[in-house]
């Protein structure tokens, strides 16, 4: 019999595989023209809000369909729990976008690199959004 913590561990598991894979292919890719830059910075810089928010409805409500249904309430509380031990928020200290076109679909994606610094610790969030602005990943470490 598999233990619930085993679900979580495949969704996260997955989330950072999808994570990466955009990642190895953003780099050097320039962000489409399709995406405004600093349009893509304000909604990254939201879902860290959202976040340090604890706002799961909130992010919910930006998120693909896929994105929606990986973000159970398990895995948002595992965000918030590791995301808390840094202590509290202090700011955005470095944030870079690029773009990234999945091989199979074709589909262009705006995958944001941001360095959040806390009080204890500081944290970098990858956040990737489809060209309707869609939170479609999400990858901290």
């Amino acid at each position: 019999m598999k233990k619930p913590g085993y679900k979580i561990a495949g969704i996260s598991a997955f989330a950072a595989v999808v994570c990466f894979a955009l990642l190895a292919g953003c780099i050097g890719q320039q962000l489409s023209s399709d995406f405004n830059e600093e349009d893509v910075k304000k909604a990254a810089e939201n879902v860290i809000t959202l976040i340090n928010d604890r706002n799961s409805e909130g992010i919910r409500e930006l998120c693909t369909v896929r994105m929606r249904e990986a973000l159970t309430d398990d895995v948002l509380d595992q965000i918030y729990e590791a995301i808390g031990e840094g202590g509290q928020f202090e700011n955005i200290e470095d944030m870079s976008v690029a773009g990234t076109t999945d091989s199979q679909s074709g589909e262009e994606f705006a995958v944001v690199v941001a360095r959040a610094k806390y009080e204890i610790k500081t944290f970098t969030f990858t956040i990737s959004f489809t060209k309707q602005m869609k939170l479609a990943g999400l990858y901290y470490r």
